[in-house]
């Protein structure tokens, strides 16, 4: 979906859509890769122009626009093995051993989990320590989304590992108020989207006019 590569640059699927769709509209992207709570406050105070993230988040009401879904599904994982059973329901999950991904938003569900459980999970860094930590059986299950995992499988594969889907929501563009033209941008990102899925629309060269965007890790 999204991932800052070897070199500190911005790759993934949402990155190439939003440098196209920013290109429609006579925008140059200058991409940036915060935490997700700095997202968050940057957002609140205009630092960043907007993130392509998820709709309807309680901490980013009153102060951000959203565009119309973009095509593209975010899932949301329990990451296990075969040797552990499967996910059916986050019940199934209380007082499991978890691994989470540091700097990643978990639904309010999940950290209501979290919190409730008797034993806090592992926080790891990345994908690829996660799945260390999971080959050395410190966990039950890595809670992940599923587009970051398969990158980071390519460079280090989890053999037998399952995908027990948690949650599935649209991806947007969260746009912050301090920019007073945000309601405007929305609307212009929404008509390059309809354009954009037009089979027969060109690719468009990047230019002028640079906005800042943030990706998660």
């Amino acid at each position: 979906m999204a991932y800052t590569d070897e070199n500190g640059k911005a790759q993934g699927t949402i990155i190439d859509l939003t440098n196209e769709l920013a290109a429609m509209n006579g925008y140059r992207v200058k991409w940036v890769n915060y935490p997700i709570n700095r997202i968050y406050r940057t957002l609140n105070t205009g630092d960043i122009d907007f993130w392509p993230g998820s709709p309807n988040v309680p901490a980013l009401e009153g102060f951000t626009v959203e565009s119309q879904p973009l095509g593209i599904s975010v899932k949301l994982c329990a990451f296990a093995l075969n040797s552990s059973p499967a996910v059916h329901s986050l019940a199934d999950l209380q007082d499991r051993s978890l691994i989470t991904i540091r700097g990643y938003t978990y639904r309010e569900q999940l950290r209501a989990l979290f919190s409730s459980n008797t034993r806090a999970p592992i926080v790891a860094p990345n994908n690829q320590a996660a799945m260390q930590l999971m080959l050395r059986g410190r966990a039950d299950y890595l809670i992940s989304y599923g587009h970051p995992m398969q990158e980071a499988m390519g460079d280090y594969a989890l053999h037998g590992t399952r995908c027990h889907k948690l949650d599935e929501w649209p991806l947007v563009y969260v746009f912050s108020r301090k920019n007073p033209h945000a309601r405007q941008i929305a609307e212009q990102f929404d008509q390059a989207f309809q354009v954009y899925r037009q089979p027969d629309a060109a690719p468009q060269p990047l230019r002028g006019n640079p906005q800042s965007f943030a990706i998660t890790p």
